[in-house]
């Protein structure tokens, strides 16, 4: 071989190896870029909106099973019920231990039982509400539905308390007055509460 040919040689050798020096730094990135973790991003985008809201449930008075203040059937919640017994004019007759029986004038009886009212809220900056209440039918002549000595009516809601505060207990007395010529009847009348915050 003559001197030529090596040089020729020698200058092949070298271009190729810088190339092949070349290609495996090109496939070494290639290797370490694929080595890397792949990462993707995304956005979820929420719309909530929170319902502010009260709740309003009746419970027994602490004084319970005394004299005007009978036992609500299915204390605790939002319906309820409440039995008076049964009662007369004469000689102040009552059946139920629990209410509180009076005349009221000459010819006009009352029987009456109390209870509490428990009115709660949330998500709401009310600082009270106010309480009202309704029967649903029109009471039989000389008959009249009161709570807490206001009489109730089937055409509209009446006011009982302007500014209550939540969840604290409020004591209602349910009474009802029947004057002595009302006939022997089953009195039942469903009467609505109605909490509205301020």
């Amino acid at each position: 071989m003559d001197e030529t040919a090596k040089y020729r040689m020698k200058t092949y050798c070298n271009i190729g190896w810088k190339n092949a020096l070349l290609l495996l730094g090109a496939a070494l990135c290639l290797i370490a870029t694929s080595a890397s973790a792949q990462t993707s991003a995304g956005q979820l985008t929420i719309t909530m909106n929170v319902q502010s809201s009260i709740s309003l449930i009746f419970q027994n008075n602490p004084a319970v099973g005394t004299p005007g203040f009978c036992p609500l059937t299915n204390s605790g919640t939002n319906n309820v019920g409440l039995d008076l017994g049964t009662a007369s004019f004469p000689g102040n007759f009552h059946t139920s231990p629990c209410v509180n029986y009076q005349h009221v004038g000459g010819a006009l009886y009352e029987v009456s039982s109390a209870f509490d009212v428990v009115v709660s809220k949330a998500n709401s900056s009310s600082p009270n509400y106010r309480l009202a209440a309704e029967i649903s039918t029109a009471p039989p002549a000389n008959v009249t539905w009161l709570i807490n000595n206001v009489a109730l009516s089937n055409t509209a809601f009446t006011t009982l308390d302007a500014t209550d505060n939540y969840s604290g207990a409020v004591t209602k007395t349910l009474q009802v007055q029947v004057k002595n010529n009302v006939p022997a009847q089953v009195l039942l009348e469903t009467i609505t509460f109605l909490a509205t915050a301020n």
